[in-house]
């Protein structure tokens, strides 16, 4: 996905980048435990896990903003949307590596 990044769109999508690698790179209870928060469990007592993170495109919402879908092995969904307030006062470019 890194080598998609819009230079129009850097940071929305950047941060859009980072939070799916985020969200996708461990289990949604270890994910708690490293940052030292409560643990989500269903009405079982078994964890909640994360079944599908997607960017907001590869989800099919319907929105230009950039975000990512998260959808909850118990049946909760949620949008987060990376919407920017203010633009760089100074230009950014992208460092590819």
């Amino acid at each position: 996905m890194h080598d998609e990044i819009d230079d129009e769109y850097a940071h929305e999508e950047l941060l859009q980048a980072l939070v799916l690698r985020l969200l996708t790179s461990g289990e949604l209870d270890q994910l708690c435990d490293d940052a030292d928060l409560p643990q989500l469990t269903d009405g079982d007592g078994q964890p909640v896990t994360i079944t599908s993170a997607r960017t907001y495109r590869e989800a099919g919402v319907l929105t230009l903003d950039r975000g990512v879908w998260l959808e909850l092995s118990d049946g909760s969904v949620f949008g987060l949307t990376v919407q920017i307030s203010r633009r760089p006062a100074t230009e950014v470019t992208l460092r590819r590596r």
